[in-house]
């Protein structure tokens, strides 16, 4: 991302903005939803459902906005939760090799405990956006692009 001294304004309205990110596009659980943990982050760290309910009431409000301004949505589909790790491991082993130890790169462990906090929306995401994204990209188990599924 660039510091801000280095933005530029845009004149005119541009005719495409491209909104990416890991939940853009989620939707909130049901309280009876979010009180299930999903994974030993949730059940031993998060047994108030702190985290759950903060991300929850997010989705519910402010994203919720956000994310209705949105005309289409372009949903890359996993074949599974495991690939997020294996996936997150091989990104942080490039950056090891690009960057050697200049940079804090995340260990096995932090990998493992990072997405946790993320597995929850990502697997609601899946169920949602599988069905009413206007693209969705079956990806392969090598991030290959298997499919593309286009919706009206």
């Amino acid at each position: 991302r660039l510091k801000k001294k280095y933005w530029f304004n845009i004149k005119e309205r541009p005719e495409i903005v491209i909104l990416e990110g890991w939940c853009v596009g989620a939707k909130p659980q049901s309280n009876y939803l979010i009180k299930k943990p999903i994974n030993i982050l949730e059940k031993y760290e998060d047994q108030d459902l702190t985290w759950r309910k903060s991300v929850n009431e997010k989705l519910k409000k402010e994203y919720k906005r956000l994310f209705a301004m949105i005309d289409y949505y372009i949903f890359m589909k996993i074949p599974n939760f495991n690939m997020v790790f294996k996936w997150r491991l091989h990104q942080e082993n490039k950056l090891r090799k690009k960057l050697g130890f200049k940079k804090k790169i995340m260990s096995y462990n932090k990998i493992k405990r990072f997405i946790m906090f993320y597995q929850r929306i990502t697997l609601q995401m899946t169920k949602d956006l599988s069905k009413s994204a206007s693209i969705v990209m079956l990806l392969n188990k090598n991030h290959k692009i298997k499919k593309v599924l286009f919706r009206t």
